[in-house]
């Protein structure tokens, strides 16, 4: 009888049985299956960890790699020592002959040898001095000498001096200075007032020209290094400083030769306008507060002396009165408004003195422009200047 026509005899309760029973047995072999392929793989994987745990270096092979480096290094120093030694050999080698050509070297003759000495013949007519005209041109000419030039100004003859019936009081040589224009440095701050009384006390400044002159058609004259003076008046108008030139000092290095002349000109700011930009203060604030304050009080004084008198009309006129019970009052009053008024004219002085200035800092780049041409005299000095 076949599994099949067994299978079907049985009842339904033992057909479920045995389906599940075929279920769990493949579940089972499945599972078993699927457990053995892990274990290989995870005894391969520790093969493997442990092959690589074996693989280690030999301590010997360690030492013996230190070794030859340090008995490499050994060489390296070896062959430097040497190296060294020859070099010390050959200078010694090298002090003993210069000495032993020293001592070959023949002595100087004493001041007595040299007297008794007997005098050469002289020289023929050929060798002797002075030669003809036609041997001194065939001898080469000497260079130039360069011109000499100490600090910015080149020191020269005066040519004035050198002709008969010049002037001997007039020393030095003079250059003509066009207009022109140079760029500065601003060394001095200053605060340029802006009222009426600062046009007759301007503010002094000193300038320091930085670069060489530019003259007209593209020429340059070296003017680096000179100080230029300057006054400063304030504008409240353009919230600037016009500053006018006044004199060009420059000296040379060794004291030789000086420039000291008045000059003609302006100055500009770094945004090619006249005059130097700067910042507007006003120091009067509370001078004129206190100034208000004063009259304030001195209005007061006067109400209280109005209050304690009277007026009468009559035909002789208007006449004031005091009362007998105000005299207090009137007292306080007049004592009052005269402090005040007095208080007041100090401090309208102080407000009127406190006008605003214009504040320029130092260490400003700007343009000197030279509005008149002028002639810079350069004087030669006999002595140096301190």
């Amino acid at each position: 009888m076949s599994l099949k026509e067994r299978f079907n005899n049985l009842d339904p309760k033992q057909k479920k049985i045995v389906i599940w029973s075929l279920v769990g047995a493949t579940l089972l072999a499945v599972t078993l299956t699927g457990h053995n392929l892990r274990s290989d793989r995870a005894k391969s994987f520790f093969s493997t960890i442990k092959k690589t745990r074996e693989i280690q270096l030999e301590p010997d092979l360690i030492q013996k790699t230190m070794l030859r480096e340090q008995r490499r290094q050994l060489e390296q120093l070896a062959e430097k020592l040497n190296k060294l030694e020859d070099q010390q050999n050959k200078t010694s080698l090298h002090l003993q002959t210069q000495t032993e050509d020293e001592k070959a070297f023949p002595e100087i003759p004493t001041a007595d040898e040299v007297v008794n000495k007997p005098v050469s013949p002289p020289l023929p007519a050929e060798n002797q001095w002075p030669k003809p005209i036609e041997d001194i041109r065939q001898i080469p000419s000497l260079p130039p000498k360069e011109k000499q030039i100490i600090g910015e100004i080149s020191v020269l003859s005066n040519p004035a001096l050198s002709i008969e019936g010049g002037d001997p009081k007039k020393k030095g040589r003079t250059v003509y200075l066009p207009p022109s224009f140079m760029e500065a440095k601003l060394l001095t701050g200053f605060d340029a007032s802006t009222s009426g009384k600062g046009s007759s006390n301007p503010e002094p400044l000193l300038l320091r020209i930085q670069t060489p002159a530019v003259l007209p058609n593209d020429i340059k004259a070296n003017l680096k290094g000179c100080f230029v003076i300057a006054e400063a008046v304030g504008r409240l108008d353009k919230e600037r400083a016009d500053v006018r030139l006044v004199s060009l000092s420059c000296l040379s290095n060794e004291g030789k030769a000086i420039i000291d002349t008045q000059i003609k000109g302006f100055v500009t700011d770094s945004d090619s306008k006249v005059g130097l930009s700067g910042r507007v203060v006003s120091r009067m604030g509370a001078a004129t507060a206190r100034t208000i304050v004063a009259g304030f009080f001195g209005g007061m004084g006067d109400m209280l002396k109005s209050t304690s008198t009277t007026q009468s009309v009559s035909p002789l006129g208007t006449t004031t009165s005091v009362d007998s019970g105000q005299i207090a009052k009137y007292s306080l009053g007049g004592g009052l408004s005269e402090g005040a008024r007095s208080l007041h004219d100090f401090y309208l002085s102080l407000a009127k003195q406190a006008t605003p200035v214009i504040e320029v800092g130092a260490s400003k780049k700007i343009t000197v422009i030279i509005s008149e041409g002028k002639e810079l005299e350069i004087r030669e000095l006999e002595g140096e200047v301190l």
